[in-house]
């Protein structure tokens, strides 16, 4: 991977909870950092759960590692949310980031 192929911008968040008026939690998604980004795409395929089909398409993103990144638990890409499935180091040397995100259909 060379950072000619890291063309995609990407904007990583966290799950942040605030407590609501009625002492309910409630998720919020907050910015943790707008990183250039390798996304490919992985699989699509149709899964059924509890009698209802829902389609999912799954994509490996690839960016420089930051300690920062780790919390990330949603990706926007390309105006769509995705959720975030893994996090991997893949070689242990602090080099590279791979997150396996995950885009649910209804």
């Amino acid at each position: 991977m060379t950072t000619r192929s890291m063309h995609q911008k990407i904007t990583c968040r966290a799950q942040m909870l605030s407590p609501t008026t009625a002492g309910e939690q409630q998720e919020n998604w907050q910015d943790i950092a707008v990183v250039w980004a390798e996304v490919t795409a992985k699989s699509a395929g149709v899964t059924t759960a509890a009698r209802q089909r829902h389609m999912a398409e799954s994509y490996t993103v690839r960016v420089r590692y930051q300690q920062d990144l780790l919390p990330t638990r949603n990706i926007l890409w390309q105006g769509q949310a995705y959720r975030v499935t893994s996090l991997l180091n893949p070689d242990n040397r602090q080099r590279i980031l791979e997150i396996e995100i995950v885009k649910d259909h209804p």
